[in-house]
């Protein structure tokens, strides 16, 4: 029976130079500079959306929602590395194209490889308030 590997998440008290350089892309809504963060085959998730494999996929379902808003400002309450792999809690503030601002919370959990590119991220958030008249 092989041995299993047991990580300890350890909060890092900041925000890691990745973690800040990979939302600064999803901040000035720069679809390409997100995407270069990520590897080919990468598995993403947002909300209870079915999962996008794969870059032109994650494009297409990104595009159209990103569509919807102005911009994003993403501020990091806690930042909790184990591994390969980083648990992020945010309040998010959305910027709508009607002129609403909403702050929504959101978790995501990311998984990078070796290499340093994310292979799977999933986003906790429910975003149908942007969407309420």
């Amino acid at each position: 029976m092989a041995e299993t590997q047991v990580h300890t998440a350890q909060n890092v008290g900041g925000t890691p130079t990745w973690v800040t350089e990979l939302y600064a892309c999803f901040d000035r809504i720069d679809l390409e500079a997100m995407l270069a963060h990520f590897s080919e085959d990468a598995r993403i998730r947002f909300g209870n959306a079915e999962p996008t494999v794969g870059l032109d996929e994650f494009r297409a379902t990104s595009a159209a929602f990103l569509g919807t808003i102005r911009g994003t400002a993403h501020r990091f309450t806690q930042v909790w590395e184990c591994g390969e792999s980083a648990l992020l809690v945010a309040d998010v503030e959305y910027s709508c194209h009607n002129g609403k601002v909403m702050s929504l919370p959101a978790a995501t959990v990311l998984h990078r490889r070796s290499d340093g590119l994310i292979d799977d991220m999933q986003v906790f958030v429910d975003v149908t308030p942007l969407f309420a008249p």
